[in-house]
């Protein structure tokens, strides 16, 4: 199973951080209102670094990247990095074993993340890995969602009737 026990106790001994949602807005350099001060957010981005590690895990999440800046930077940000970083948790637990994230399946993970984003985009609804009954898409316009689905078809369809697509995305 994924993770592995002790990794998973890694993550749980990590736990999380709570940032100021003001913090961030001043980091962003974007003016607060005094409500915004406050508004807490939770912060899993060393849990889920812990989980990136082994394999092939951290190239196929930079191709995801790179695909998702070639095809997928749309108006209204539908499809965010942190979004296929989540959807890559989902597709270790579909695939658990080490042997599957080796160099010769990239392909076949990245197919899988696309596959599942076309999911969500057509549910409209993208739960977070940690926190189920968070939707990732919240605030997202259904137009952008469809947008964004109509593109992650065309790119599936890329990947599955070109043997090099992955080579020219």
């Amino acid at each position: 199973s994924w993770p592995h026990p002790n990794l998973a106790a890694q993550v749980k001994m990590e736990g999380f951080d709570l940032l100021s949602k003001e913090s961030i807005a001043l980091q962003n350099k974007q003016s607060s209102t005094s409500m915004e001060g406050d508004a807490w957010i939770i912060s899993l981005h060393e849990a889920e670094n812990i989980l990136m590690v082994g394999g092939a895990r951290k190239k196929v999440l930079s191709m995801l990247k790179t695909i998702r800046d070639r095809h997928l930077d749309l108006q209204g940000n539908p499809v965010t990095v942190y979004i296929l970083q989540t959807l890559m948790l989902y597709e270790c637990e579909k695939h658990p074993r080490e042997e599957e994230w080796e160099e010769s399946h990239i392909g076949d993970r990245i197919s899988g993340i696309i596959m599942q984003l076309i999911s969500c985009l057509q549910c409209r609804r993208c739960p977070h890995y940690f926190l189920p009954n968070v939707d990732l898409f919240r605030g997202k316009t259904p137009a952008s969602l469809d947008n964004a689905a109509k593109l992650a078809w065309r790119l599936m369809r890329e990947l599955l009737t070109n043997s090099k697509a992955l080579e020219n995305l």
